[in-house]
């Protein structure tokens, strides 16, 4: 007899879109940690319901079910409760899973694990849950620490955030897992690179897109062969160009010729950019969790510059080039040094190709052993 596989259900933040074309950090996580995990068949991903008009694509991303859900009453207490609420009277109507994977909304863990004790819980954080509602103070954390199965943190910096203040050992110490970030490789051998540097993301200023544009317009029109494209917008979807982007597109003018801003374009295009770039950009000038970013870069082997900013080093030591400051003169040294010197960048490239442990294999690996010890499942 075959063995009976746990039903597992996300919940993502109302925001997040689950579609191919428009997924965001969170999104990816999610389909990552279901791509080859032994739990996919019995899986289902929560969250809002979704168009499949205009730019947005049918949620078909990975291996789970998608399950789109209409807030209840947003107006009562915003819209991620109000997802929460729709998600309570569903289970109402359709019964609980063994396990419910809470993705990035504390309030809404908090919420939830009131009104359902008797839910088997995982909070998944992917931000300093110091800075967000039912999370701000230790005494906050630590009733959350109590009331959830497991806590997934993406980077042992995340966890670090989430347990300061907290006095742990043996159990509660357990609970808390580092599950890293993945990204798979869609090729077996790294591909070839034109003379081509990329910056990729939500075009906003904790991620230093700015001080990049200045680097880059100090340093390329000396080397008028070299391109730089911007991919991105403010948020994962189509909407007309911000202040900051605007800051960026004009910090870009000595070198308009060389630099391309794209606004928001669906992933597949971003992968193509990112496989092409010799040189990839991720200058994060906040306390970066993990850093998708990064590991993209690393997929595709390009020689890639980042910041030693929260959890990044645990991905780019001893694969990228990591600057302590960040500053855009330090960025155009060293991007410099990556354009002229074509042995140091293929050295660069090399590295991140060689060692690369951030395969959704590995991450599904890690993520099935703690949903198991969560489930109290053995063997």
């Amino acid at each position: 007899m075959a063995p009976i596989i746990p039903i597992i259900h996300c919940l993502l933040p109302y925001k997040e879109t689950y579609t191919p074309q428009n997924a965001g950090a969170v999104a990816l996580t999610v389909e990552g940690g279901f791509n080859k995990s032994a739990f996919s068949k019995n899986a289902v991903v929560f969250g809002r319901h979704l168009s499949t008009s205009s730019h947005l694509s049918t949620p078909i991303l990975g291996n789970a079910m998608y399950q789109g859900l209409a807030p209840r009453q947003p107006w009562l207490r915003g819209k991620n409760i109000g997802l929460a609420r729709a998600y309570l009277h569903h289970i109402k109507r359709h019964g609980a899973p063994d396990l419910l994977e809470v993705h990035g909304r504390l309030q809404v863990a908090e919420y939830i694990g009131r009104k359902r004790p008797d839910l088997s819980m995982g909070l998944y954080l992917h931000n300093d849950p110091r800075e967000m509602k039912a999370g701000k103070t230790v005494s906050m954390r630590r009733a959350l620490l109590d009331r959830m199965t497991v806590i997934y943190c993406v980077s042992d910096y995340l966890r670090s955030c989430f347990l300061d203040g907290i006095d742990v050992s043996g159990e509660d110490a357990e609970k808390v897992k580092i599950i890293p970030i993945a990204a798979d490789r869609l090729l077996k051998h790294p591909p070839p690179k034109d003379k081509l540097i990329s910056i990729i993301g939500r075009m906003v200023p904790e991620k230093g897109m700015l001080g990049a544009a200045k680097a880059l317009a100090s340093v390329l029109p000396r080397y008028p062969d070299w391109k730089v494209i911007f991919a991105g917008a403010q948020r994962f979807e189509d909407a007309p160009p911000s202040a900051y982007e605007a800051s960026i597109a004009e910090a870009l003018e000595p070198i308009r010729e060389q630099a391309k801003m794209t606004g928001f374009i669906p992933r597949p295009e971003i992968m193509d950019i990112q496989n092409r770039s010799a040189i990839i950009l991720a200058p994060s000038e906040w306390q970066e969790p993990a850093g998708r970013v990064v590991i993209e870069a690393l997929a595709c082997g390009a020689a890639l510059i980042t910041s030693r900013r929260g959890g990044i080093p645990e991905y780019a030591e001893g694969r990228a080039i990591i600057l302590d400051e960040g500053k855009p003169a330090d960025l155009a040294e060293a991007l410099e040094r990556l354009i002229t010197d074509e042995n140091w960048r293929l050295s660069w490239q090399k590295k991140a190709w060689a060692d690369y442990p951030f395969d959704t294999a590995h991450m599904g690996a890690k993520l099935d052993k703690a949903r198991y010890q969560a489930l109290g499942i053995t063997g």
